[in-house]
């Protein structure tokens, strides 16, 4: 988004004509693919008009192929190489998620091609904030 649309925005001085442009404009849509099926599908999915990236979800995806828990598994390599290159054909991004305790395959997913890496999951983050302010709030001298 422009500078000045932003500014405008921040002051709510944006009147809807110039808004919905700008913010259509600054939209970034993802979609996921946690299933076989939508493995199965990803050349459709990617040459949808509109789509920007696709994102695997890792650990739904390899539970679907029947591989749960084991990354190391080659239907992961072999998912993220058939969305990579369906991403390539449309000039879509790819991204990677759930591999956040596996940065060796974070490295290589993005080595790959892959241009977003999800750092970790929403209960993740909320797990660990709940946890730091419950020891803020131990730690409140008496």
């Amino acid at each position: 988004m422009r500078n000045a649309v932003k500014e405008k925005l921040s002051r709510g001085e944006l009147v809807a004509s110039e808004a919905l442009p700008a913010m259509n404009a600054a939209t970034l849509v993802v979609v996921q693919v946690e299933s076989a099926a939508s493995l199965t599908a990803v050349d459709d999915i990617v040459a949808v008009e509109g789509i920007d990236m696709v994102l695997i979800g890792s650990n739904d995806l390899h539970a679907d192929l029947g591989a749960a828990g084991d990354y190391d598994h080659p239907k992961l390599a072999q998912a993220y190489e058939r969305s990579m290159a369906a991403c390539r054909r449309r000039g879509k991004h790819l991204g990677v998620g759930g591999l956040a305790s596996r940065p060796d395959l974070m490295a290589k997913f993005v080595q790959l091609g892959a241009r977003y890496v999800s750092t970790g999951t929403d209960l993740g983050f909320l797990v660990a904030d709940c946890a730091r302010r419950a020891r803020q709030a131990r730690d409140l001298p008496l």
